[in-house]
């Protein structure tokens, strides 16, 4: 549903943004991006497509929504303030653009996501706007959308939620025989069924893919003694979540409990790090330290330990050592530390979290230590 008020509230923070920077226009292409301006869903796809809309705000009018001819949105489907229709390919959408511009004063700045877009697009745009600066809009992007409103929270929240429901579907199909297919199917159908618009990535490693970073779930078959990690999250309302367990098929290795208690006590560190006006790296050093004095520092593989998560999974800020971003209350993390230990397996658990005032509100409520508890359930004799 779309909710009007929520769209105003971001089109004036982007509006105030813009004034700040001298930006008299700008140009937005990204589906992400587009949704959050304007609710207009493109369709999904696993492979990149070229765009083929544009949102247009200046600071005075709009968001125009630039979509080809064909797609006709409902009027519930979009908080547009004008649809305009495009015919097929990129000379359309810069004719279009140039028309919308043409009374854009001499110098003038036009913001575009020149890292998105492709060089001849923006070659084809400059040429057609001969009196305006192109800018790269990118950052004004990345920082008005890093601190969510409420509306957002709310999608985040139920994406999270969402999750914790594939995680008990996908972790309740991890027995002997199974595959990772079979896992992952379990696990997608729990969160279609609960109402997610889709699944937006899906990792199920076992045996040895658990201590590696292969992406994709395969026929190989659980065994006993096997780690599963499962990374997943899902789409709801445009809006992303990310979580990630790790269970052991049967009965743990001493190995095994001992990675998942050193990356159960990480994320906890991490957790009870989190608050506005420090640097992410503070994170960083909060999780590590806990791997450095179990004697598992050279077991942190993964150059990060979380990141900013909302329009898509991977969002500023990133939890890395050298990161100096400063956390903002209503910022959303995903946190995810782990080691990992080649013919062992790996622990790499990871919650969802919204910055307070004062700390951290989880959004993740799968228990963390479900894992660890049904590793060490007794076999059947």
């Amino acid at each position: 549903m779309i909710v009007r008020t929520d769209f105003e509230r971001r089109w004036a923070r982007l509006r105030q943004l813009m004034w700040q920077q001298d930006m008299a226009a700008l140009v937005v292409s990204e589906n992400g991006r587009s949704r959050y301006l304007t609710g207009y869903q493109r369709y999904f796809t696993a492979t990149h497509v070229a765009p083929v809309h544009a949102v247009l705000m200046t600071l005075d009018g709009g968001p125009f929504l630039l979509r080809p001819r064909h797609v006709v949105p409902e009027p519930d489907e979009h908080a547009a303030q004008e649809l305009i229709g495009l015919g097929l390919g990129e000379d359309a959408r810069v004719e279009a653009l140039g028309q919308l511009l043409h009374g854009t004063a001499a110098g003038e700045r036009v913001g575009l996501e020149l890292g998105f877009l492709g060089r001849n697009f923006v070659a084809k745009l400059a040429s057609r706007l001969p009196r305006c600066q192109l800018v790269d809009a990118d950052p004004l992007l990345r920082s008005a959308t890093a601190v969510k409103f409420p509306d957002e929270l709310a999608h985040i929240g139920e994406a999270a939620r969402l999750v914790d429901e594939g995680l008990a579907a996908g972790i309740a199909a991890c027995r002997p025989g199974a595959s990772e297919l079979e896992v992952a199917a379990a696990a997608s159908a729990r969160m279609l069924e609960m109402g997610a618009e889709f699944i937006n990535h899906m990792t199920v490693r076992a045996g040895s893919h658990a201590a590696g970073n292969f992406p994709l779930p395969t026929y190989r078959r659980l065994a006993e003694g096997d780690c599963v990690q499962l990374d997943f999250g899902c789409v709801v309302n445009g809006y992303v979540s990310d979580t990630n367990r790790t269970v052991v098929v049967g009965r743990a290795s001493v190995e095994q409990e001992r990675l998942f208690e050193v990356g159960q006590r990480m994320l906890e560190a991490g957790v009870a790090a989190v608050r506005p006006g420090i640097p992410a790296a503070a994170l960083w050093q909060a999780c590590f330290q806990v791997a450095e004095a179990a004697g598992m520092a050279g077991r942190v593989t993964l150059p990060f330990c979380g990141h900013g998560i909302g329009l898509s999974l991977h969002e500023a800020p990133f939890v890395d050592p050298a990161s100096t971003t400063i956390l903002e209350e209503n910022m959303v993390l995903a946190l995810e530390p782990g080691v990992y230990a080649a013919g062992i397996g790996g622990s790499r658990p990871e919650d969802m979290l919204r910055i307070t005032a004062d700390g951290a509100e989880l959004l993740s409520h799968f228990p963390r230590d479900a894992t660890l508890h049904r590793a060490r359930q007794p076999q059947p004799a």
